[in-house]
């Protein structure tokens, strides 16, 4: 076996092993493609693809901005921006949505309609940062989301990702799939979820890359990736992950039947050209401090501490 897929693999039985999480459904392939998938995702295709609720007041509509990755039934982690975007409220995580102008969605699948429940909006008791969160550098760029109400899980509409075992090496031909409502400048926010196959850019290219547009110094709480597209690919030379800031970076195992969280989109260059990478909080090396903490708040839920 690959030595890499037998890393991958010890670090799936390390996920299965943590009873915290729900292991037996966490990071689900519906379609159990490793390779080839389209650029529109498909329903139910990422049933842990959040949308984050901003609401100045009761009296005025919520908006929606960014993105968010569930976990858990009880939580959902993003970037810290988008958990607090110009200082509005982040009132609740959407889960299970699809086509973002649609009341009901519906799709054919093997020539019949299926329909997803409604949207599950969860308010969201209170966010927990990451204490070695540095703005300046955008070092540990994470936010755990609690929720008062846990997700409703017994639909396969609404499930978690997989957290990956600690430091679990990447190489530059891991699948890697990046999901959520993106755009362009000109073609506006999709409404609906696009996927796109993304690569590993070695820090020394990434910086490379950006030191253009912006200057960072990355930190190992962070790793670049760039759109890893077909060199004929028919899509518009404008596209991007404009708004796609906090989405879920997800890793496929050898089998094409489960994702794990690896990475979050933390820092892009607006209007990027196709090679220009963007910047992903890692997951990976920041895992152990998920896991601990959501440990410490469900004691805290259950009375035990």
């Amino acid at each position: 076996m690959n030595v890499l897929w037998m890393v991958l693999f010890a670090g799936f039985v390390g996920v299965l092993g943590d009873d915290i999480f729900d292991a037996e459904s966490c990071g689900s392939s519906f379609y159990n493609e490793t390779i080839r998938r389209p650029t529109l995702a498909r329903l139910r295709e990422f049933p842990w693809l959040a949308r984050l609720g901003y609401q100045k007041s009761p009296d005025v509509a919520p908006e929606f901005h960014f993105h968010g990755t569930l976990i858990h039934r009880y939580y959902a982690v993003t970037t810290v921006f988008a958990a607090d975007y110009l200082g509005k409220s982040l009132m609740f995580v959407r889960l299970g949505d699809y086509h973002t102008s649609d009341e009901k969605d519906c799709q054919e699948f093997d020539g019949e309609e299926i329909c997803a429940p409604p949207p599950q909006d969860i308010p969201v008791l209170y966010v927990v940062k990451h204490p070695e969160h540095n703005r300046p550098r955008m070092s540990h760029d994470l936010v755990l989301v609690k929720f008062q109400q846990p997700a409703d899980l017994t639909t396969e509409y609404v499930q978690p990702i997989c957290l990956p075992s600690p430091n679990l090496p990447l190489s530059e031909d891991a699948p890697l799939f990046l999901s959520a409502w993106c755009g362009s400048v000109k073609t506006g926010i999709s409404v609906v979820p696009r996927q796109y196959r993304m690569q590993l850019a070695p820090t020394a290219v990434c910086t490379e890359k950006l030191s253009p547009h912006i200057s960072i110094t990355l930190h190992e709480s962070e790793f670049c990736a760039a759109l890893d597209l077909p060199k004929d690919s028919t899509l518009p030379k404008e596209v991007s992950l404009r708004g796609s800031t906090g989405a879920p970076l997800q890793m496929l195992d050898r089998t094409g039947k489960r994702f794990q969280l690896v990475g979050m989109t933390s820092v892009g260059v607006k209007n990027a050209a196709r090679d220009v990478p963007y910047v992903f909080t890692n997951v990976l090396q920041l895992s152990d401090w998920l896991r601990s903490t959501v440990n410490r708040e469900e004691q805290k839920r259950a009375g035990k501490l």
